[in-house]
């Protein structure tokens, strides 16, 4: 039976393309780098320059405000370009669901054409099913794409005067002067960016270890599905990867000294968080429950990267709704309260 109107053949659907969202990715990324690289520099030629008045002064507003926004556009595409990454790893995802529905039927006997309408009851779903979720997936991730990216081609509006000879004949001199050294590009995402896309990715790899992982190790050793499922691994970790990279080094506290010499509990050692802070710039560690004279409302414990002020960082207490506590009485406490902001000790 053919294929439905509208709706993709089975060899579509099994060769469904995802590198064009990785290449974007790239492309975003090297584009919002370069941009701003290009702006800043301009905008620090222009102070620079051993030029005074009116039009000096124009001149360094306009690049300072040109590279502002170029810096904005920038954050904008490394954002759509997380957008596309998640996007081609659940795609992948989607995908192999097909091919797995397909080859199971064809292997308990069924013939799969080009309408994939076998239902597969071993592994929860028909070819079908998952086929509909392919498609829908694909356009959800368009729709995230297109709204992450809005407003970017308005933002730079073509210059009608560019490109235009001047007016006059007259010869303008240029100037020898030596320009500072460019800056480096700014980091590709923001700490706070980082912190929530490895909260994304750490739960694709969650399903992808408790839902795929048992189908996977139920089949032969020389299944092609197993390739897949460890092409998918390192896509996952290799995205996790990004925004550890992006994220402070995780050196925490075992032994902690609060407020009036108080002894309070630290992280255990060796213990690794995979809880970032929100802003990205600490990490969030578990209480180990029931300590003497901790009150048990007390779940996790926050530190925070090192300051001016908190030269080895500070941290507090939490309760489970992420408010700041008193870790004896587990009282909320604001800001100014001592518990809200306790030295790191020096390692």
């Amino acid at each position: 039976m053919a294929a439905a109107a509208g709706f993709p053949s089975l060899s579509q659907l099994l060769t469904w393309p995802t590198e064009h969202l990785t290449e974007a990715a790239d492309h975003w990324e090297a584009i919002g780098g370069r941009s701003y690289e290009v702006a800043n520099s301009v905008w620090q030629d222009a102070l620079s320059i051993d030029w005074q008045g009116d039009a000096a002064d124009a001149l360094r507003s306009g690049t300072h405000a040109d590279m502002l926004t170029t810096s904005s556009v920038a954050d904008q595409l490394y954002e759509a370009a997380k957008v596309a990454r998640s996007g081609a790893s659940d795609l992948h995802t989607a995908r192999s669901r097909v091919q797995y529905a397909v080859e199971d039927a064809r292997t308990a006997g069924f013939n799969v054409n080009q309408d994939p309408s076998v239902t597969d009851r071993s592994t929860g779903g028909s070819a079908a099913q998952r086929a509909a979720g392919l498609v829908g997936l694909d356009q959800q991730v368009a729709g995230k794409i297109t709204a992450a990216v809005t407003g970017i081609r308005e933002t730079f509006p073509q210059d009608p005067s560019f490109g235009r000879q001047p007016k006059d004949n007259h010869v303008r001199a240029v100037d020898s002067h030596t320009y500072k050294q460019d800056p480096p590009p700014p980091p590709p995402m923001s700490r706070e960016q980082a912190a929530a896309g490895l909260k994304d990715v750490d739960q694709r790899i969650w399903e992808h270890n408790h839902v795929d992982k048992p189908l996977i190790e139920s089949l032969p050793l020389n299944d092609p599905r197993r390739s897949d499922f460890h092409i998918e691994t390192g896509l996952l970790n290799a995205e996790k990867q990004r925004y550890l990279d992006v994220l402070p080094q995780q050196h925490p506290p075992t032994n902690v000294i609060g407020p009036n010499g108080t002894s309070l509990p630290g992280v255990p050692p060796g213990l690794i968080s995979d809880t970032p802070a929100r802003s990205g710039q600490g990490w969030i560690y578990p209480v180990t429950p029931n300590q003497p004279g901790i009150d048990p409302r007390v779940a996790s414990i926050r530190v925070m990267e090192p300051t001016t002020r908190y030269p080895e960082g500070y941290l507090n207490y939490l309760n489970i709704e992420g408010q700041e506590v008193n870790p004896f009485t587990g009282r909320t406490v604001p800001p100014i309260d001592p518990y809200a902001h306790i030295p790191v000790p020096q390692r």
